[in-house]
C-alpha cells in the first residue's frame, strides 16, 4: 500500500462519518455509513501499519566493489579504517584471493592502530595489488 493510497482511505473513513453524522436524523443509512467508516479507517490503520512494520521505501542502491571507489572514499573520508580494511579483504576475495581467511580482531586493530603515514601506504599497497599494477 502506498502511502497516498492510505490517505485515500482515511479521506473516505473521514467521508463515511461525516455521511453517518448527517444522515442520523434519517436513522435508516447511519448505521451502514457508520460501518462503513469504521472498516475504511481499520484499512487505513492497517496500512499504515504494514508500511510502517516493512521499513522505508526508499532503498539506496548497493555501492560498486571497487579499488577506484575506495580511493575516493578514502579521499572524501566517508569511512572508516576498520571499514576500509574489511572492504579491501571482501575486494580481494572477490577478484584475486577467494581463499583468503578472515582476519582476526587482533589483525584487524594492529592495522587500524597505525600512524596515518603507515596507515595510507598499507591502504595504497593493497590497492595497487588490487587494481593489478603490482
Amino acid at each position: 500500500m502506498t502511502a497516498r493510497f492510505v490517505w485515500a482511505l482515511a479521506g473516505g473513513a473521514a467521508g463515511f462519518t461525516l455521511l453517518a453524522i448527517v444522515a442520523q436524523a434519517e436513522g435508516a443509512s447511519a448505521v451502514p455509513a457508520a460501518a462503513g467508516a469504521v472498516l475504511v479507517a481499520a484499512l487505513a490503520i492497517g496500512g499504515a501499519a504494514y508500511r510502517a512494520a516493512r521499513g522505508p521505501s526508499l532503498r539506496t542502491p548497493p555501492r560498486s566493489f571497487r579499488p577506484s571507489g575506495v580511493r575516493d572514499w578514502l579521499v572524501t573520508g566517508e569511512m572508516g579504517r576498520e571499514d576500509l580494511v574489511l572492504l579491501l579483504d571482501r575486494l580481494e576475495r572477490r577478484t584475486l584471493n577467494p581463499t583468503l581467511p578472515a582476519r582476526t580482531p587482533r589483525e584487524i586493530g594492529a592495522i587500524v592502530r597505525l600512524r596515518p603515514a603507515e596507515f595510507r601506504r598499507y591502504l595504497d599497497r593493497r590497492l595497487e595489488q588490487l587494481e593489478g599494477t603490482v
